[in-house]
């Protein structure tokens, strides 16, 4: 399978935001809402759709039996819209992402799971039958972990690129992306 094979994208957008204390994907970059950066992110990364995770209407919410578990349940919930064998799942709180390094993952995935070292997200899944099995056996087990599940899809890890998975999770992390793309210094070490 080479890096040309379709993918769906989806984008995790349905977290509380609490230690942002606002919703991280109404955050404005760059004259635009960080939901439609990131959206921007995965077409031009060549998603075939792009699908997003947000317990809010128009969007793909949680099953009400999973909900508040994590990403899990927002990939959970995403599987049965998919239409790609592979999934590309982007966090809404990682807008340095390029889509070089986008496409450079699903190249290295090469149609199994994959994700940068030290950060199980963004991840690639291959999208099968077993997948939301899997995915409900472990929520059902208490595990909400997205490492355990690339883990149990023996998962390939690629390099991680240096500040691109700079996760804004608080103002202070919010503070030194907007610096970063303010001065241009995208790839300098966070």
């Amino acid at each position: 399978m080479s890096s040309n094979m379709p993918f769906s994208a989806l984008i995790l957008a349905g977290g509380q935001s609490s230690r942002m204390g606002q919703d991280k994907a109404l955050l404005q970059l760059n004259g635009k809402s960080l939901l439609e950066h990131m959206q921007q992110l995965a077409l031009d990364s060549g998603a075939a759709e792009v699908l997003i995770s947000r317990n809010q209407p128009g969007f793909i919410a949680d099953d009400e039996s999973t909900q508040a578990q994590g990403p899990l349940t927002g990939i959970l919930a995403a599987l049965q819209h998919c239409s790609s064998t592979q999934l590309l799942v982007l966090p809404i709180d990682t807008p340095l992402l390029n889509p070089a390094s986008l496409r450079q993952l699903l190249q290295h995935a090469n149609g199994a799971a994959g994700y940068f070292a030290n950060s199980p997200l963004p991840c690639v899944l291959p999208v099968n039958t077993g997948l939301s099995a899997l995915i409900s056996a472990q929520l059902q087990s208490g595990q909400r972990s997205v490492k355990a599940l690339l883990s149990s899809l023996n998962a390939v890890a690629l390099p991680a690129p240096i500040t691109e998975l700079l996760n804004t999770n608080t103002p202070t992390d919010w503070q030194q992306c907007l610096a970063l793309v303010n001065h241009g210094s995208l790839y300098a070490q966070a």
